[in-house]
This record gives structure tokens, sequence and C-alpha cells, in this order.
């Protein structure tokens, strides 16, 4: 077969294989459910830091590193921006002005 003929045959099923998704594997959906359980779990346990802070009257050291921390985790492992977990921290009480965002 030549070149010409090779390349006129790709050209031919490149379109096909564009329109094409590719379903996510069970290994994948597993991994990103596993993902989704993690990120759930942090907020859980943020909502019950919350209300702990709240009969306490406020966040003290302790309570405010460790939402501080989730934010973190959230930021590295989960993929959110840091203006959505500052933003967050405000929703959770923390501070009430918005930070300057880096990059």
């Amino acid at each position: 077969m030549r070149l010409q003929d090779l390349t006129q045959l790709l050209g031919g099923l490149l379109p096909l294989f564009s329109q094409r998704r590719l379903a996510p594997s069970p290994r994948r959906r597993s991994f990103e459910q596993g993902d989704w359980l993690a990120e759930l779990e942090l907020l859980q346990l943020a909502q019950e830091l919350k209300a702990l802070a709240d009969q306490r009257g406020g966040f003290e050291a302790e309570l405010f590193d460790l939402m501080v921390s989730i934010a973190d985790v959230l930021e590295l492992d989960h993929g959110w921006p840091r203006s959505q977990s500052n933003q967050w921290l405000m929703r959770m009480g923390l501070w009430e002005e918005d930070l300057p965002s880096e990059a």
C-alpha cells in the first residue's frame, strides 16, 4: 500500500474516531466515585466542626486550623480553585472579608 493510500484511508477514519466517545472504564468510574465520596466525607466533617464551633461561640485555634486544612485538601487533592475554597470558608464562618486569591 502506498503512503498516499494510507493517508487517504486514515483521513476517512479519523472523523469516525472523533465522533465516538469512549465509555469510562469500570476502574476509572470506581476511582472517580471514591474521589467524590472522599470529598463528601471532608465536607461532612467540616459541617460537624462548624456545629462544634457554633456551640463554643466561634472557631478557636484548633478548629480554625482543621477547617483551613480541609480547604487545603479540597484544593490540592480535589481540584478546587483557591477562590472556591476561600468562598466556602467564608460561608462556613471562618472569616468575613474576601481574601485575595493567589494564582
